[in-house]
């Protein structure tokens, strides 16, 4: 017999959730739920899209040399997903001396329905944290923004 220490943190939450009863079940399932489809960090792009995916975001998003190949920079590319609003959005943050400077670094955000695209130059928050969140708004997001002493909330949304 296995003990307690030997098991998984979701066995162990799913256990004493069917413990305590639905009541706290399905507030905490929905606390988790939510908080799933928001990323702290990013993560390197090839690990939720395609490699393929991710060339073809370089080749659209950036202006390259002729002898420059998207395979060279796919790997480096970091990436995050949100759901807002019923539309998951992939975004793509090029993090490049060629790609940032002082009005931030480049940012693609790719609503996956369409394959509608935004480009963002995004400016990192004091405290490093993931600028993006979701709203309710279909097709919509929200964007943190350093502004003099202040953080300011955007609300980007997709052309019609």
């Amino acid at each position: 017999m296995k003990s307690l220490k030997r098991l998984t943190p979701t066995f162990t939450l799913a256990a004493l959730l069917a413990i305590s009863g639905v009541s706290i079940a399905i507030p905490v399932a929905n606390w988790i739920g939510s908080r799933i489809n928001t990323p702290t960090k990013y993560s390197i792009a090839t690990d939720i899209s395609s490699t393929q995916e991710v060339e073809r975001i370089v080749e659209r998003s950036v202006y390259t040399s002729k002898d420059f190949a998207a395979s060279q920079v796919a790997k480096k590319i970091l990436a995050a997903q949100i759901e807002s609003g019923g539309t998951t959005f992939t975004i793509y943050r090029f993090n490049f001396p060629q790609t940032c400077g002082k009005a931030g670094c480049l940012h693609v955000v790719v609503d996956e329905r369409d394959k509608y695209a935004n480009s963002l130059q995004l400016i990192d928050l004091p405290d490093k944290s993931f600028p993006f969140a979701a709203i309710k708004k279909d097709g919509c997001f929200n964007v943190r923004q350093p502004v003099d002493s202040a953080i300011d909330n955007y609300e980007i949304c997709k052309r019609s």
